[in-house]
This record gives structure tokens, sequence and C-alpha cells, in this order.
């Protein structure tokens, strides 16, 4: 018997693909004067739209809380990072601005995809932009916007956690702001539990191609994702912005490697 499943998934990525296209551009038309709304709005529509695709690709979400009414205001979040489908399944419990690089800005589709979703670039290459960026971000904070940033700089196999990139850990040692870390772990892909023999079905790392990766993602039946809200953090109890870095990292590899 042919397996249409390949075939079905990709119909809905595309057909919900397309709907998210018009609605993020109808709405930078509709805000063009208005930069907070239009973000605002941006981050509503990726939640609706992430929620709607993950359903129809059988991407079942369970997330749990340490930190108690984490809805109630906003955070610097930061968290792990496997795949683009991580910030789809994070979309669809706390909506956020996802902090990215130019290069990812810079790459077909998923470029397009991040500026329509109110994502804000940062330039890695060039330190002198670092001032400015830290300073947007806070006013991004200001705003009640929650600031999401994957600090591992890159995504992984699932096979540990790489050291943090500490620079834009300046941004909530300089605020009143908490950081809240966020553990994101893949259980299981069809029933298998996650693992090196499958991880690369839904890992996207190093020098994988993103349109042959994504046809391959468009085969999994079913897939199982915890996502753990950990205990938020205070940059007042620590003496940097490094010791803050490495605090949010031990609860994140924590929570990662426990059973």
């Amino acid at each position: 018997m042919i397996d249409l499943a390949p075939g079905k998934n990709l119909l809905r990525t595309k057909l919900q693909v397309s709907k998210y296209t018009v609605q993020a551009v109808s709405n930078r038309i509709i805000n063009r004067n208005d930069e907070v709304r239009k973000r605002q709005r941006a981050l509503e529509i990726t939640a609706e739209n992430s929620r709607e695709l993950l359903k129809k690709l059988n991407v079942n979400v369970a997330a749990t809380f340490q930190t108690e009414n984490i809805f109630e205001r906003n955070y610097f979040m930061a968290c792990n990072h496997m795949s683009y489908l991580d910030i789809l399944v994070l979309s669809t419990i706390q909506p956020a601005v996802f902090v990215t690089s130019v290069e990812i800005e810079k790459t077909f589709f998923l470029g397009d995809m991040a500026k329509l979703g109110g994502s804000f670039f940062v330039n890695r290459i060039n330190r002198r932009k670092m001032k400015d960026e830290v300073d947007s971000l806070v006013e991004l904070l200001h705003q009640k916007f929650n600031v999401f940033l994957f600090p591992e700089g890159t995504s992984t196999d699932g096979s540990g956690i790489l050291p943090f990139k500490k620079s834009l850990f300046r941004v909530p040692f300089q605020t009143d702001f908490p950081i809240l870390p966020i553990c994101i772990r893949y259980k299981t892909i069809d029933g298998e539990p996650f693992s090196p023999v499958n991880c690369d079905r839904v890992c996207w790392y190093d020098d994988m191609t993103f349109a042959p990766h994504i046809l391959q993602l468009m085969k999994l039946k079913e897939l199982q994702v915890e996502v753990n809200y950990l205990e938020a953090l205070n940059p007042a109890d620590f003496e940097s912005h490094g010791e803050l870095s490495e605090a949010t990292r031990d609860q994140i590899t924590q929570a990662y490697f426990q059973n």
C-alpha cells in the first residue's frame, strides 16, 4: 500500500504557510504605522498558525511549569535548540519575539517567515552593534514582549547542551526582568524514543539542507514533545551576566537529562 501521509502533510503545510503569509503580510500593511501593534499581531498570527499546523501534523506538545503564573508578566526566555520546529512548538505556548541571526534573515523561506513573525535579528559577527542590539531588546521587554533566545547560538542533534553565548544575557542583567529557562525535549518519534538513531528526522543542524529535511519531516506520523518552563532567575542574584548565563544553562541541562 502506498503511504500517502508525506503528501498529505506536505499539502497541509503548504496551505497553512499560505494562510500564515496572507495574514502576516496583511498585518504589516494594516499596522505599518504602529510598530508595537504590528509585532504584537505578528506573534498572535504565528501562535495561531503554529497550533493549527502542529495539530494537523500530529505533533503533541505537553508543557509543565515550575514557575507559577508565567502568563501574568513577560520574561527574557532562554531554551536549548534542536530544530526550526522548536519555534512552532514554543510559539503555541507563550508567544515571544525570537532573537535570531542576520544569517537566518538572509536564508530562503526561513528568513521570510521569521521577518513576518516579528523576529529580532542580531549580527553575531559585528560586535560593535552589540550595545544597540541590547538596548533594542531592553526596549522590547519594556514594551511587554517576551524576548526569546536560543543561547547555544545554533541548533544541535540533541545529544547535549552546547556552551551558551553570554553576550545577550546583558539584557536581563541590566534590567529588572527575570530570565525564564526553558527545556524542550523531543520524547518519541512515531512511537519510538528519541535517540541518536532517529534524531535526524527532527533535528536540523550543522550543514543540513532545509528542503530535504522538511520533506523528511513530512513523513512523520506522530511526534511527542515536552516543554518544561523552569524556575525563573532574578538577575539581581548574580554578580555578572556570565554567571546568569551559566546558571540558566545549568537548569536547562539538568532538566534535559532527567529521566
